[in-house]
């Protein structure tokens, strides 16, 4: 994983080591922070980064930059003159991401007037009235590094400034989208839009302990009552072998009609709250196209890692991972000190709607397990730390470490 740090010292030119002293590639960032690639990060858990005077960096870049295209280990990438991408051929799959004769990271706006409720609805009739946010004001090549290259796009619409910080890295196809808004622009929706080269009648969306599938077509009454849904984490749209998901870590509501999929950013309601979402807003999403399906392609661990960055803090600590389970579609979603503080409450749930079995392990020795319902209260005595789980089934246990 991708960790910033941000070292005591500003000097340029500085090494960071594992806690085997085994030198981890490094990047100075444009913000004045530390981009690290640490490759064996423990689940759930802490490890040891030494910082020491270097006499040499890394400055070897892999990606080519040119005025109007970029090429990275991951894509061929082209743009147009209002900085929207034309083109992003994946070279791991040999496939267009994009839909044919289609532009990716449009943003467009809509006027927002529903018939009720005006912070609560979104009527579908938003759509007869569209204009897009082409007006690029500024275009720059930020970062260009070992690890990561960083675009710079600023754009304005009549009333409101829209920031971003495009980040492509050497070792993740993810492309990540860092956005900052000034928005002025009242009872008008903001979305951003990206056609892909994907068809599938069904789309997927991340919900609380799972997901749920709805069509990408409006044929029948039910699904045209269903133009807008929610998605915790990530939206997906996959065929068998090949998908495209766009993750988030703050902005809820999707739409995918046909094979563009959007991301729902701003809703400038007049009420109940007439300044609401007016002023600065910080968000970013993230365009993961993968091989396979969202499981094959480990879109809820991409969109999960985009959701909680690591965090460091100065000190020193051997390296150990608090628990961590055995099944890969098994995510411990909590871990806290029982409400009675009789040892560990964990949480954990299955995500990809298969039986199967998990095994929940510690770096320390686990002398007692058991499992107890929602409510902590105990259900098995002695239970084992091997487990059969079920479909999305949601467990709980009581945890004992020595």
């Amino acid at each position: 994983r991708y960790v910033e740090v941000a070292p005591s010292s500003t000097d340029n030119m500085l090494g960071f080591y594992d806690e085997t002293n085994t030198p981890l590639p490094a990047q100075k960032l444009a913000n004045g922070k530390w981009l690290i690639h640490h490759p064996n990060l423990p689940a759930l858990g802490a490890t040891s980064i030494s910082v020491k005077k270097a006499t040499a960096i890394l400055e070897l870049t892999p990606f080519e930059y040119d005025e109007n295209q970029l090429e990275t280990p991951f894509y061929q990438i082209t743009w147009n003159e209002a900085g929207q991408f034309t083109s992003i051929f994946d070279k791991k799959n040999n496939r267009q991401v994009l839909a044919e004769n289609s532009r990716g990271n449009v943003f467009q706006l809509f006027e927002d007037k529903p018939m009720w409720h005006d912070a609560w609805d979104i009527d579908l009739f938003y759509q007869e009235k569209q204009k897009e946010i082409a007006d690029l004001s500024s275009f720059e090549l930020l970062e260009n590094g070992p690890l990561r290259l960083t675009l710079k796009q600023v754009r304005h619409s009549e009333k409101s400034q829209i920031t971003q910080l495009i980040h492509f890295y050497h070792n993740s196809p993810e492309i990540r989208f860092e956005t900052e808004v000034d928005w002025q622009d009242r009872n008008q929706l903001l979305k951003v839009a990206f056609p892909v080269s994907v068809h599938a009648s069904e789309a997927s969306y991340d919900i609380q302990f799972g997901n749920v599938k709805r069509p990408t077509h409006w044929n029948t009454s039910w699904d045209y009552a269903r133009f807008e849904t929610v998605g915790h984490q990530w939206a997906d749209l996959s065929e068998k072998n090949y998908g495209v998901s766009l993750l988030n870590e703050s902005k809820y509501g999707y739409d995918i009609k046909d094979s563009t999929i959007r991301l729902t950013l701003l809703k400038a309601a007049g009420y109940p709250d007439t300044e609401a979402d007016l002023g600065i807003q910080n968000f970013t999403y993230s365009l993961y196209p993968h091989n396979g399906d969202f499981l094959d392609g480990e879109t809820v661990k991409t969109a999960w890692e985009l959701n909680n960055p690591i965090f460091t803090s100065n000190g020193a600590v051997e390296t150990f991972s608090l628990f961590h389970t055995t099944n890969p579609y098994v995510m411990i979603d909590s871990v806290k000190q029982a409400e009675d503080e009789n040892g560990f409450i964990v949480r954990l749930h299955e995500f990809a709607g298969t039986h199967g079995e998990a095994t929940l392990a510690s770096d320390y020795t686990i002398t007692a397990t058991q499992e107890c319902n929602l409510l902590e209260e105990d259900e098995e005595i002695n239970t084992t730390t091997t487990f059969p789980i079920a479909p999305f089934e949601i467990k709980t246990f009581r945890v004992h470490l020595a």
